[in-house]
């Protein structure tokens, strides 16, 4: 993993994710601050915590899925077009170990970003909601531990669908398509949950069940993509 790291830039994505990072906190602060600009009923949803954290995890998971995506292709899908596997063949090391190391050095990857953006916006908005608050009601334990656990689920989700984004790419050896699905799928889940989103408990739930099918996906598509390497054929 440590060479995957080393021979694909990853100093590129630790910037986009910081430059994420920095414009979803941005972002909280917007849905925040936009039940007092217009009382229209369906901004005033946002007004309590919350809707405020299922709306701000789902748009986090959606930029960190296609930022999945956009590591699979590069990991991935270049890593294995026409002539440039027979470097991977060559290796002295399994070929699906190798796959398995691509997969799990972006899941880790993406995981551990996503907390890391999850932790900056919502550490910057605690601070500044104790100094000059933009929320109506106060922000509790219970809200902060929700925050985590919610964070924890999408960051599993985002990085899962990076990996069915890459099963979907693989097919044709294809970055658009892998990219194109990444974004496509963030959007189905991201529909689906935000029609939940007057219900928190509802909105847990959803975001578990997507977590577990995704996870179980994301196994199949790797066990897939393993098996595929390994009878693969390079001219």
């Amino acid at each position: 993993m440590k060479l995957e790291f080393r021979r694909n830039k990853i100093k590129t994505y630790i910037i986009a994710s910081a430059v994420a990072g920095v414009m979803m906190t941005g972002f909280l602060f917007l849905i925040a601050y936009a039940p007092r600009i217009d009382h229209d009923a369906d901004l005033q949803m946002f007004a309590g915590y919350n809707n405020l954290i299922s709306l701000f995890f789902m748009v986090n998971m959606a930029v960190f899925a296609t930022l999945s995506g956009t590591m699979y292709a590069r990991f991935i899908i270049e890593e294995y077009k026409e002539k440039r596997a027979v470097l991977l063949f060559s290796y002295p090391v399994k070929r699906d170990r190798i796959m398995l190391a691509k997969l799990v050095a972006v899941f880790l990857f993406v995981v551990i970003a996503m907390m890391l953006s999850s932790l900056l916006a919502f550490g910057v908005f605690g601070v500044s909601e104790t100094i000059a608050p933009l929320v109506d009601e106060p922000l509790s334990l219970h809200t902060l531990s929700r925050a985590l656990k919610v964070a924890i689920i999408m960051a599993i989700i985002a990085a899962e669908i990076g990996i069915m984004a890459v099963g979907i790419g693989f097919i044709k050896k294809s970055v658009p398509t892998t990219i194109l699905s990444a974004v496509a799928l963030s959007s189905f889940f991201c529909n689906i949950m935000f029609n939940m989103t007057s219900d928190a408990n509802k909105s847990d739930v959803a975001a578990i069940i997507f977590m577990l099918v995704t996870t179980l996906a994301g196994v199949i598509v790797s066990a897939i993509l393993m098996k595929t390497v390994n009878t693969m054929e390079v001219e």
